[in-house]
């Protein structure tokens, strides 16, 4: 039997406006091509043009994202008969119009829920509801990435259990991985960073649901001899960003030893997580976190949230966890770190024995299994 042809049905996707979009859909797509299986991206054309159309949410940003939406869906169904099945990545609205076309067209869906839009399932209205319980009922299998995801699905939606299977996103280990120490110095070096500093390295969304606040917060409650041993990374791009840079403005002890970086593609990422001492995370909801994972596999250990599925990799040999509501315990670790260097040694600074679980490798062995039996399936069901 052939491989499957595989439509991949998602709202953002990397483009020339925004090289990191969603950039591990476009790491499962290039890995899925280089064990023969050449799937063709259906993604909202508007990121074309507007790179940062995600944070823009009032009702003249959503018409305008939602019918350039509505094009690039146009075109998959004028070659809808090219494919054997649909990976939809997110119930809204990608998996919704991908139950909606199986309906017509009978091709098998599986979708991939990432936790964005379930997180808002709890606190919306009935319509919100009935919409995603109608696309998940109507999946052929849901991939989540993490158990917690898992559990709340389970929790929240009249789910069959045996539709859902937990798939990392995958992490490249080519791409993320420990540097030379010379590099690492060189690196070092051009950012102006002294050896005597311990270097905390922030990266993610500057949005609520990413805590950088929470970083601040914690910051402003260590002393000024703490903060004088800091060197602080934040490379972020958002809407909070303004108001992180006048607060720390605010925080004496740490002027002069904090640079602020625009999103890097992900040699610069593995760049700042090898020059980095403790890779912060301090989110309020992450159904996974690959930041934390790509962070571990270039041997710097996190300090992460006790939230969603960042506890699912954290253990004592690669970092710690703190309650995200207690700005004071993120202080009293990062204290800890910078007066007691053991406590960084102590960690093994590898990804531990669960690395294959995150190994992109495998994950894309396991999706195709998924994809050619999903195909295997449809072909009888037409005979």
């Amino acid at each position: 039997m052939k491989a499957p042809n595989v439509a991949i049905v998602c709202n953002s996707y990397p483009t020339k406006k925004n090289a990191t979009n969603q950039i591990f859909i476009k790491n499962l797509v290039m890995e899925l091509n280089r064990q023969s299986i050449i799937p063709y991206v259906y993604y909202n054309p508007i990121y074309n043009y507007w790179g940062n159309a995600s944070n823009s949410k009032n009702l003249l940003s959503n018409i305008i994202k939602y019918s350039f939406f509505t094009i690039g869906i146009l075109r998959l169904i004028i070659r809808i008969k090219s494919y054997d099945l649909l990976n939809p990545h997110g119930v809204m609205p990608s998996g919704f119009v991908s139950v909606f076309i199986k309906r017509f067209f009978n091709i098998p869906v599986a979708i991939h829920i990432h936790g964005g839009d379930l997180n808002l399932y709890k606190s919306s209205n009935m319509i919100y509801k009935k919409i995603y319980d109608f696309t998940i009922s109507n999946s052929d299998i849901v991939i989540v990435n993490s158990n917690n995801i898992k559990r709340k699905l389970l929790e929240l939606t009249g789910i069959t259990p045996s539709k859902l299977t937990v798939i990392s996103p995958g992490i490249d280990y080519k791409k993320f991985y420990r540097m030379d120490i010379g590099k690492i110095t060189e690196h070092k070096k051009t950012y102006g960073i002294h050896d005597d500093k311990t270097v905390l390295l922030f990266a993610g969304n500057a949005i609520k649901r990413k805590g950088l606040d929470i970083l601040v917060n914690a910051l402003n409650l260590l002393t000024t001899k703490d903060l004088e041993k800091i060197f602080l990374i934040i490379c972020s791009e958002g809407p909070e960003i303004s108001t992180i840079k006048t607060n720390l403005d605010d925080i004496k002890g740490i002027k002069g030893s904090v640079i602020f970086l625009k999103k890097v593609d992900q040699p610069g990422l593995r760049i700042l997580y090898n020059i980095a001492t403790i890779f912060i995370f301090p989110s309020r909801e992450e159904p996974l976190g690959l930041v934390g994972l790509e962070s571990i596999a270039c041997g710097t250990p996190v300090i992460g949230s006790n939230v969603g599925g960042i506890p699912e990799y954290i253990n004592k040999n690669n970092g710690l966890l703190f309650d995200p509501n207690e700005p004071k315990e993120l202080a009293s670790i990062i204290s800890t770190v910078l007066n007691n260097q053991k406590v960084i040694s102590s960690f093994n600074n590898k990804i531990d024995k669960r690395k294959a679980e995150h190994d992109i490798n495998i994950t894309v062995k396991r999706l195709i299994d998924i994809f050619c039996e999903l195909q295997k399936n449809s072909l009888l069901e037409k005979k």
